[in-house]
């Protein structure tokens, strides 16, 4: 009967070590998040979040944003050599793209 417990134990950290850092690689895949610990932003904004909500989600969410938060505060902090980078140069900033205006026609000139 010592194989249950093990396999179960087994089975909730693999659970936890596959969860580890959701907020974080979801704040950095999305893009929504940007500067230093995006992970931990978009955690404490998800918190807020659910702060208004109702339902079943509203009472999971914070529990498992919590829980991730450790794990989130772990990958930012060994991501935190390219944050600091993409702040210190610009990071994805795309220029804002000039509306194309027509160009008046030129009358020929005469010789």
């Amino acid at each position: 009967m010592k194989p249950i417990p093990v396999i179960l134990a087994a089975a909730i950290l693999g659970g936890l070590l596959a969860s580890t850092g959701c907020m974080s690689l979801e704040a950095r895949g999305k893009g929504t998040q940007s500067g230093l610990y995006p992970g931990i932003k978009a955690g404490s904004e998800y918190n807020e979040g659910a702060a208004n909500a109702t339902g079943l989600g509203s009472a999971l969410g914070p529990a498992i944003v919590t829980l991730d938060r450790p794990f989130s505060f772990a990958l930012d902090t060994a991501l935190l050599p390219l944050d600091l980078l993409g702040s210190i140069f610009g990071g994805k900033k795309e220029k804002a793209a000039k509306p194309e205006t027509p160009q008046p026609e030129l009358a020929p000139q005469p010789n």
